[in-house]
C-alpha cells in the first residue's frame, strides 16, 4: 500500500483522526499482563482510549509543527501524524520536533503490512518537512502496548530513549539493598531549608547521566528548577520526599553541625500524572552515590506508595532514561511495568551531508 500523504488540517480531518487515536488506545483484554494491577486493583487505561479525551487531545495537531495525513486511493483516513517544534534548551538556533502520543496514530482496520507502510509514509513525509526548518532531533512517543509501531519506527533509524512505567500503589518487596541498610530509613516531606541539599542531589544526577553508558548530561536552568522545587515543597498536590543521611553527619567535612541543614541523600519528587488518571509519577529520583545499595530509593519509593494509597491513587508512575542502567534495574526490579516508550532520531544535518559527492578525477 503507498498512501498518499497530504497536509494534516483540523477542519477535514479531527472527527476521523480522533476516531483512530481512541481505537488504537483501546486494549483488548488481556493485551497488557504486567499491568493487572494488584490489590488496588486493575492499572489505570490511558486517558486516550476514551472518544471525548481522544478528540480534545488531537485538536491542534499540526499547530505547533508540521503535521501530515495519510490517505487511500478513496480519500479514507488511515493515519496522521503531527510534531510539536520548541528550541531546543541551552542550543539556539536548533529546534528539536517531538511527535506526543495523541499525535499520531494508524488504523487498526488495515492488515499489519498496511499500517507498516502507513506509518513509514506518515514520518517520510514529516521528516522530510522538520528537516527543512533545521529539526534534526526527531522523538516518537509510543504506548508499550504498540509493539509493531515500535519495530516500524527502530526500523526507520528510531532508538529506545525514555520508559515510563506504571505499577500499583501496594507496598513494594524489600530491595537488594535492604540487608544493608544502616538502621530503619524512611522518608520525609521536605521543607524549604533542604533546598540547597535538593539542588545538589539534581545536580549529581546531571553529572551521573553525563558518564557511560547514559552519556546524555541534561542542561537545567538551577533557577527556574529552584523555583519549582520551592513551589513543589509548598503544595499539597505535589510531593517532595527527602531521606537524611545516617546520623546527619557530612561524610565530606565531618560530624554533624546542628546549626545546618542536614545531609540528604536520597530525593524523590513526584506529581499528578497529566495522562493516566488517579495516578501520581515520580519524576526526579535521586540517590547519593554513596548511599546506594543500601535501601534508600525503596524507603523513598515505600514513602510514595503509602502516601499515593492515602489519597486513593490507583498506580503510581516513574520515568527513567532507558540507558541509565541504575534506574532501569531499579524500576523494572520494584514492579514498574513499561507503559509508554520515547524513541529518538539523530539527523547529521551538516550542510555536506546533503550535497552530492563529486568526485575527484585520477592524476
Amino acid at each position: 500500500m503507498f498512501p498518499r500523504i497530504a497536509p494534516y488540517d483540523d477542519a477535514r480531518f479531527l472527527d476521523r483522526a480522533a476516531a483512530l487515536l481512541a481505537a488504537a488506545h483501546d486494549p483488548p483484554a488481556g493485551a497488557n499482563p504486567d499491568t493487572d494491577g494488584g490489590p488496588s486493583g486493575p492499572l489505570p487505561v490511558l486517558d486516550l482510549a476514551d472518544p471525548g479525551t481522544a478528540r480534545a487531545r488531537v485538536a491542534g495537531c499540526g499547530t505547533a509543527g508540521p503535521a501530515v495525513a495519510a490517505l487511500s486511493p478513496d480519500g479514507a483516513l488511515l493515519g496522521f501524524m503531527g510534531a510539536t517544534v520548541t528550541e531546543t534548551p541551552h542550543v539556539p538556533g536548533a529546534p528539536s520536533a517531538r511527535v506526543r502520543l495523541p499525535h499520531h496514530a494508524t488504523s487498526r482496520s488495515i492488515p499489519a503490512h498496511h499500517a507498516r507502510a502507513v506509518l513509514r509514509h506518515l514520518y517520510g513525509g514529516l521528516s522530510g518537512r522538520l528537516a527543512e526548518i533545521g529539526c534534526s532531533r526527531h522523538t516518537v512517543v509510543v504506548s508499550a502496548l504498540h509493539r509493531e509501531t515500535v519495530t516500524h519506527l527502530v526500523e526507520l533509524g528510531f532508538g529506545l530513549d525514555q520508559v515510563k512505567g506504571l505499577r500499583p500503589p501496594d507496598p513494594p518487596a524489600p530491595g537488594p539493598g535492604s540487608a544493608r541498610r544502616r538502621g530503619p530509613r524512611r522518608g520525609r516531606p521536605a521543607v524549604p531549608t533542604d533546598l540547597p541539599e535538593i539542588l545538589r542531589l539534581v545536580l549529581e544526577l546531571q553529572r551521573f547521566h553525563a558518564e557511560p553508558p547514559v552519556l546524555s548530561p541534561v542542561r537545567l536552568d538551577f533557577r527556574a528548577l529552584a523555583d519549582d522545587l520551592r513551589a513543589a515543597i509548598a503544595d499539597p498536590d505535589r510531593l517532595v520526599l527527602v531521606s537524611e543521611a545516617p546520623g546527619g553527619g557530612d561524610q565530606r567535612t565531618g560530624p554533624a553541625d546542628r546549626s545546618r541543614p542536614p545531609l540528604l541523600d536520597g530525593l524523590f519528587v513526584a506529581d499528578p500524572d497529566s495522562g493516566f488518571p488517579d495516578t501520581v509519577t515520580i519524576g526526579i529520583a535521586v540517590v547519593d552515590a554513596r548511599s546506594r545499595n543500601r535501601g534508600v530509593g525503596t524507603a523513598l519509593l515505600s514513602e510514595v506508595l503509602a502516601r499515593a494509597a492515602a489519597r486513593g491513587m490507583r498506580a503510581c508512575g516513574a520515568e527513567w532514561t532507558s540507558a541509565n542502567l541504575v534506574s532501569d534495574a531499579f524500576w523494572r526490579g520494584h514492579g514498574f511495568a513499561p507503559v509508554r516508550l520515547t524513541l529518538t532520531r539523530y539527523l547529521d544535518t551538516r550542510p555536506d551531508m546533503f550535497e552530492p559527492a563529486t568526485p575527484t578525477p585520477p592524476t
